[in-house]
């Protein structure tokens, strides 16, 4: 019986595991700014339904990049050709001021989960970003990414 209660634990994080079904991160910003009016496009299939997906949205800037938060809209393409679109401010400190990225050296890393828990139907998916910074570009910008994991 004791056997059985230390292997319980086990077999519930076995049985949780996640795997990512898609994952890209894009570093092509010139000078690194990214241009106000450049889309960015991630394109990924989904090769069997998936009952409960996360998308999470990935982003890396220099350390103090000179703003806090970062205005993006994200649309969302499914293969039966409906499309989510939102707005999000993506916030680099919290009400303190404080830094919430997660930085080593002059790199800063921090990712927000846009879609939570949702059903994913095979096909292909597009999903643009686009920066809603207020200048012509957004400055002291490294990368940007998108990680798509299945929750089952």
């Amino acid at each position: 019986m004791k056997k059985l209660i230390f292997l319980l634990p086990v077999l519930l994080l076995l049985s949780c595991s996640k795997s990512t079904v898609f994952s890209e991160t894009l570093d092509d910003f010139e000078n690194n700014r990214w241009q106000r009016g450049d889309i960015k496009v991630f394109k990924f299939d989904v090769k069997n339904d998936i009952a409960s997906a996360d998308i999470d949205l990935m982003f890396s800037h220099t350390f103090d990049p000179q703003y806090t938060l970062v205005p993006m809209d994200v649309a969302i393409n499914r293969p039966d050709g409906t499309r989510n679109n939102m707005h999000i401010n993506f916030m680099l400190q919290d009400n303190e001021g404080n830094n919430i990225s997660d930085c080593a050296g002059d790199v800063c890393d921090i990712k927000m989960n846009i879609i939570d828990n949702k059903k994913m139907d095979k096909g292909t998916y597009t999903i643009t970003v686009e920066s809603k910074f207020y200048g012509a570009y957004l400055p002291n910008i490294l990368a940007l990414g998108i990680n798509v994991e299945n929750n089952d």
